[in-house]
């Protein structure tokens, strides 16, 4: 008998072999997430918090950044953009170390540090999505964090995130900073 036979007349055979392939499939996605986290380029970046609660998907911060909504005049690049579209942000450090959108593109400007967005509208305003608004965690670190943001703005230096960027242009949060003291996510 065949092992392929044996797998058919067994029931818990079929079972096992699709819960190794699903486990190896877990496996290999949370060790591309980890891998592209930690080979990214680390920016960091000031970070505001505001609270639309939803209590279906968890516990979460909402969190803006300089990139959810850029005044299109005092960027360089393109001025035209339609709702959905990718949109292509050029971002350099500033002397602060922190990271800033300087140029916004419908399409790669093939150099530079690029993240990769969608247009959520489009006025004197680009207001773009990044997968970046929301950080999950459990529930005493998602209310801890949330309550420190809903001081108003970073600017005073209390919070920043630290973000990977990938070389396809995919910002992942790696953590905060908050007074000074970088805290960053464990993945394992």
């Amino acid at each position: 008998m065949s092992a392929q036979q044996s797998t058919r007349r067994n029931p818990m055979g079929r079972l096992g072999l699709i819960a190794a392939v699903m486990t190896g499939f877990l496996v290999f996605m949370l060790a591309s997430h980890a891998s592209a986290r930690s080979q990214g380029t680390e920016l960091v970046m000031t970070v505001e918090g505001y609270d639309p609660r939803d209590l279906f998907l968890g516990h979460y911060a909402q969190i803006r950044t300089p990139l959810n909504m850029m005044a299109l005049d005092t960027l360089a690049g393109d001025d035209a953009f339609e709702r959905h579209q990718p949109v292509f942000v050029t971002l350099a450090i500033g002397e602060d170390g922190l990271a800033v959108p300087v140029a916004v593109h419908g399409s790669h400007p093939g150099t530079g540090l690029v993240a990769e967005g969608r247009v959520g509208f489009a006025d004197e305003f680009l207001h773009a999505r990044f997968k970046i608004e929301r950080y999950y965690a459990d529930r005493d670190d998602a209310l801890a964090l949330q309550d420190i943001l809903r001081g108003g703005t970073s600017d005073e230096g209390r919070v920043r995130i630290i973000l990977s960027l990938t070389g396809s242009g995919q910002l992942m949060i790696k953590g905060f900073e908050i007074d000074g003291e970088r805290r960053i996510d464990r993945i394992w």
